[in-house]
């Protein structure tokens, strides 16, 4: 009898799934002043000229002009938003007995990583959903283009944007069996979140007792200012 009972432990032993856990650590990025206003030694027509010429080159949409008011208004879209904005990066770890998966990433990029659900429904199972992540940018420019109070021969021309940065996740719920064997648990309700924040004006969201910032990089603002030769 003792040799069975032993038996039928072990057989159960060997039929569990340990559950996963999970680690979460966020790193703000280093924002810093961007600088978005450049003087030019030409007067404002040459430059107001061929700031629209260019313009109507590049990937901006141009909105409207307004030589009296002096403002040039743009928009733009992208989906590569790391590219223009940063908001830090998210260091995930999911640990499942021995193994551990790590998962680093820019939080205004895109991403997929894995968190372990809240509840082991069975002991032969271990519950955990993989989530995608899909980030895209838009936002509009305000270009001011003016002579120089202090030199009517020169141009003052700068830059101010408003970035609105989306985030959409969706995901895929799995049950993975003791032996590897994995099923689908249906889907993970998708959420879509928006961080909206202007030059030099960074916005900060507190979500699970977690405060991220998300703020320009100067990218943008420095390659309007580039366009004028």
């Amino acid at each position: 009898m003792k040799r069975i009972s032993v038996s039928m432990v072990f057989v159960i032993c060997t039929g569990c799934a340990t559950q996963g856990t999970n680690s979460f650590n966020y790193v703000p990025s280093s924002s810093a002043s961007i600088q978005n206003e450049k003087t030019f030694a030409r007067p404002q027509a040459a430059i107001w000229d061929e700031l629209v010429r260019e313009l109507s080159k590049s990937f901006f949409v141009i909105n409207n002009i307004e030589r009296e008011s002096r403002i040039i208004n743009v928009s733009f879209n992208s989906n590569s938003p790391t590219d223009f904005v940063d908001c830090g990066r998210s260091e995930r770890t999911y640990t499942q007995g021995d193994k551990t998966e790590r998962f680093d990433y820019d939080i205004a990029g895109a991403s997929t990583y894995k968190i372990a659900m809240k509840q082991q429904e069975h002991p032969s199972f271990s519950y955990y959903a993989v989530i995608r992540r899909e980030t895209s940018l838009e936002g509009r420019s305000n270009i001011y283009v003016a002579p120089d109070p202090s030199d009517n021969s020169k141009t003052v021309v700068s830059v101010n944007t408003r970035y609105i940065l989306t985030i959409r996740v969706k995901g895929d719920q799995i049950a993975e069996h003791a032996n590897g064997n994995r099923v689908s648990r249906g889907r993970v309700s998708e959420n879509t979140t928006t961080r909206i924040f202007n030059t030099n004006k960074p916005s900060s969201e507190t979500s699970f007792g977690v405060t991220t910032v998300c703020h320009g990089n100067g990218k943008l603002e420095t390659d309007v200012i580039k366009l004028i030769r």
